[in-house]
């Protein structure tokens, strides 16, 4: 199932590491419900990536969002439609294409975050099992 390399599979866990192994999943796991949650709200603000801790494309998202919806507000209030007011709303129509585009890789994401969280667990219970 897993594609990363350990001498330790599950199948070899006795029942106090398989118990230990359950509970740090259930704390450390992300939920695709949470994930389609927050995709769902707040899909252009990068939230679900921020709930996967891909913190630098999620705050790449949430800059590429509001900086431009700041600068439209601000412009909007001054009353000043340029060629600036244009570039920004194209920018945010791209940072909400991006978002869109990425919820095709959501379930994909959290898959591999579940299973990168369930191998370094199987690493320390391996480490504990060595010392």
């Amino acid at each position: 199932m897993s594609h990363f390399k350990s001498n330790l599979n599950k199948k070899d866990l006795t029942l106090e590491e398989l118990g230990f192994l359950e509970t740090e999943m259930l704390k450390k796991m992300k939920s695709k419900d949470a994930a389609w949650g927050l995709w769902a709200g707040l899909h252009f603000f990068g939230a679900h990536r921020f709930y996967t801790e891909d913190y630098k494309y999620g705050g790449a998202m949430f800059i590429s969002m509001i900086l431009p919806l700041i600068a439209i507000i601000f412009l909007l209030y001054t009353g000043t439609i340029n060629i600036l007011f244009y570039i920004f709303l194209c920018f945010t129509a791209c940072s909400l294409l991006w978002s869109w585009v990425d919820a095709f890789f959501l379930n994909s994401r959290i898959n591999n975050f579940n299973e990168t969280v369930e191998q370094s667990i199987l690493d320390h219970i391996r480490a504990t099992r060595n010392a």
